[in-house]
């Protein structure tokens, strides 16, 4: 009897994501996987707590000759970006990864990727700078919203995995760098049950990179790089922003594309029990979401909006959430919880949900929360939840 109950469970298990197969990955080898899936086929690197795995990984699967890739170890973070760079100007795909400090060391070139308009996918696992700290945080790719870069946050390994290969889809199209980003051992060290898909379903989904005429050719040389002129200058970035304000419905098309491929479905934003009843709105990305989503199982005046694609941050989506489930203004606090400091009074989700929501009148309130790693419990969203109701400080330090 046990058996066949067994078997029953093991087909409905199967059935729910054809084309896959299940396995225990820590949050870096999720994001390796997605890599490979993805016939990445160069990759340069350099070791950084806690995102190693990501590369080491990658780095055994082409000594072993299970991934028809390049890799290249690098001397440094700068020098990673530059190699990735040199590396799609020739129209390769190419991954790499990194962490807190060397993200912040490869910030020139950052801003050079983004404009030489490369489609590249890194992922990055979130840890903070001075004070010395290699624990979760999200201050190391927040700092670099303004270098041009698509950022996406996961709130699980499956998002992360399933995140690289949408990353593709969405750079490939623009023309843009996509970062992916992940907390720093809450997913990157910690197992969880992943489902990875067959490598002809992502095929499937997922074409080979087609070259798009601005790619290095040694039978027609061009120039990079050149010197600019102010008359032409405003005329790059025109095109640029002409493709960046598309990103948010191009997020949420692919994300319907691949729910239809895959099964798994995916949004610029996502809200959970968010009404006209709602009082306060839980406003998070990555991990501290899963802690949430159960805590407010208990609450059921409180809502949640995580945020998937924090930039270009999603504003449309938001304000048309709000508008379609008629939240009540004046009964409904908006609450971001951020994992990030930046030297200014507000972290950066509640600026951004503030400009996301100029003129529309919405109670904003900003918690600061899990900075350096500190651990985000059960307990501490209900805190969150509770001092809210009677305190009224636009910003408040919940565990300092």
């Amino acid at each position: 009897m046990s058996e066949k109950v067994t078997e029953s469970t093991s087909e409905k298990v199967l059935e729910k994501y054809p084309r896959h197969y299940q396995k225990v990955l820590k949050g870096n080898y999720a994001a390796s996987e997605g890599a490979a899936l993805c016939h990445a086929t160069v990759i340069p690197a350099y070791p950084i707590t806690p995102q190693t795995s990501i590369i080491e990984e990658l780095s055994a699967r082409v000594a072993a000759n299970k991934l028809d890739a390049t890799f290249i170890n690098m001397d440094s973070e700068h020098s990673v970006f530059a190699a990735a760079m040199g590396a799609a100007l020739t129209g390769e795909r190419v991954f790499t990864a990194t962490s807190g400090q060397g993200l912040f060391y490869a910030h020139e070139l950052l801003h050079a990727i983004a404009h030489f308009r490369l489609p590249i996918v890194i992922c990055n696992v979130g840890r903070p700078s001075i004070p010395w700290n290699i624990w979760s945080d999200q201050s190391d790719s927040i700092s670099q919203r303004d270098t041009g870069w698509i950022q996406l946050y996961g709130e699980s390994s499956q998002e992360v995995l399933d995140g690289i290969i949408q990353s593709y889809k969405i750079s490939e199209e623009l023309n843009l760098p996509v970062m992916m980003v992940l907390d720093a051992f809450y997913q990157s060290h910690t197992s969880e049950n992943i489902w990875v898909p067959d490598a002809d379903l992502v095929d499937e989904y997922l074409l080979p990179k087609k070259l798009n005429g601005s790619e290095i050719d040694v039978k027609n040389p061009k120039s990079f790089g050149g010197l600019v002129s102010p008359d032409n200058y405003g005329n790059f970035n025109h095109g640029y922003w002409k493709d960046v304000i598309k990103v948010e419905d191009l997020t949420n098309k692919i994300g319907e594309e691949f729910k239809e491929h895959f099964g798994r479905d995916y949004g610029a934003i996502e809200a959970v029990n968010i009404n006209k009843g709602t009082k306060q709105i839980l406003v998070t990305l990555s991990t501290i979401t899963t802690t949430a989503r159960g805590v407010i199982k208990s609450h059921p005046e409180v809502g949640l909006l995580k945020i998937r694609l924090f930039k270009p941050f999603p504003r449309k989506s938001i304000v048309e959430l709000f508008s379609k489930v008629k939240v009540n203004k004046d009964k409904c606090k908006i609450i971001t919880i951020d994992r990030n400091f930046l030297g200014d009074s507000e972290g950066a989700l509640m600026q951004e949900m503030k400009r996301a929501l100029y003129g529309e009148r919405y109670k904003l309130q900003g918690i600061y929360a899990g900075l350096g790693g500190r651990d985000v419990p059960p307990t501490t969203i209900e805190n969150i939840i509770e001092t809210c109701k009677t305190n009224n400080d636009e910003i408040i330090w919940i565990d300092s």
